[in-house]
């Protein structure tokens, strides 16, 4: 990824990501990082595949919105739940050239 492409947008449904955004602020200290935690609405772990894609693709689009072409799920339960469908579903139909990568790969899925 080029430095011009705008900031990496890192996602987590609380706090526990602000330790994978310290590792990659310390690994890429040129890139700028925009970190959004979706603290009102944590845990993710205990709710259904359909409320986490639902929650986890809206903060993937605000993060688009405001100019990540990449963005990292830094949570566990939406990088298993909901990654594969943002990418196979919802990345085609916006915007082919951004990405959306997890911290996990789930090694069972529906």
């Amino acid at each position: 990824m080029e430095l011009n492409k705008g900031p990496v947008g890192v996602f987590d449904s609380g706090y526990g990501g602000l330790t994978i955004l310290n590792e990659f602020l310390r690994e890429f200290p040129d890139y700028d990082f925009i970190y959004l935690g979706d603290n009102a609405r944590t845990p993710y772990g205990t709710r259904s595949f359909e409320m986490v894609y639902q929650y986890t693709r809206q903060s993937v689009m605000r993060l688009f919105e405001m100019g990540c072409q990449l963005v990292i799920l830094a949570c566990n339960t939406a990088s298993a739940k909901a990654l594969r469908t943002i990418q196979q579903k919802d990345l085609p139909a916006f915007d082919s050239s951004r990405r959306v990568l997890g911290v996990v790969r789930p090694s069972v899925e529906k």
